[in-house]
């Protein structure tokens, strides 16, 4: 009695559509997060543990302080995580394993799948560190979030290196010009994220270690404030990185949501 496999797409739609929504998630949160803090919390979320003037508010303190910031940014990023942590990396990993086959580094090199693999899962990891200090602030446990954010920032950098690597490897010799183009923005996003990351941790370090009160005509003495404002650009050239990797991967693709039915029919 053979069996036939009925699918009917009960929903069809853009890749590039969705993952456009997937990484606005972040954008719109974060945004609406520092913009409801500056109009309405600006005392509580640019004060500094020794008082100096500061006119921004660290990520932390826009996020995880007070409602409705810790809300909006609970929902965007719980939203944004679960496919980048359920759909995504498979994805990604089939990708690259297609697109490996007949290139330079075939897939009888043996360090190629590691490299795939390794390049996911901390794209994984990134995201579960992601959702733990979202949902563990630095009130609620300042060692938990404090070593989520870590986990996050290197597997964020990590996956920045090796997802430029593996897009190297898996483009014709020579690079096309539309090829070339996508792995030099690759690679500008990376190093801004990396420069920005770099000039936040020491701006951050610098006003723990002085505390330079500064004036409005001294305006390079305002470390806190250059610290959330690299802070802010280390995040949106994370989100950027992102939404540039998955529109530019999966151009032209469709996500499907089938329902798949048998059907038994009789042969005489």
């Amino acid at each position: 009695m053979p069996t036939d496999d009925l699918q009917k797409a009960l929903l069809s739609f853009s890749m590039e559509q969705f993952v456009s929504f997937i990484s606005l998630l972040p954008l719109l949160s974060f945004g609406s997060c520092v913009a409801v803090a500056l109009a309405w919390h600006y005392e509580e979320t640019t004060s500094t543990h020794c008082h100096v003037d500061n006119y921004l508010p660290s990520i932390s303190a826009a996020i995880g302080g007070h409602m409705p910031e810790k809300f909006i940014w609970n929902l965007g990023i719980a939203l944004h995580c679960l496919p980048r942590i359920m759909l995504f990396p498979a994805a990604f990993y089939e990708h690259y394993r297609s697109t490996q086959s007949g290139r330079k580094y075939n897939l009888t090199t043996w360090w190629f799948w590691l490299l795939n693999l390794f390049t996911n899962i901390s794209q994984v990891v990134e995201n579960g560190a992601l959702l733990t200090l979202t949902f563990i602030t630095s009130t609620d446990n300042f060692a938990i979030h404090e070593t989520s954010f870590i986990v996050f920032m290197v597997c964020a950098m990590f996956y920045m290196f090796l997802s430029c690597i593996l897009f190297k490897f898996t483009t014709v010799e020579p690079m096309s010009i539309e090829e070339s183009m996508v792995f030099k923005r690759k690679v500008f996003i990376m190093v801004f994220n990396y420069f920005s990351f770099g000039l936040a941790v020491y701006c951050y370090f610098r006003h723990g270690w002085y505390c330079e009160a500064g004036s409005i005509l001294y305006t390079y003495y305002k470390m806190y404030t250059f610290f959330a404002f690299f802070e802010y650009c280390t995040i949106l050239s994370n989100i950027a990185f992102h939404w540039f990797c998955l529109t530019v991967h999966f151009k032209g693709a469709k996500l499907s949501l089938a329902f798949t039915e048998t059907i038994s029919s009789k042969t005489f």
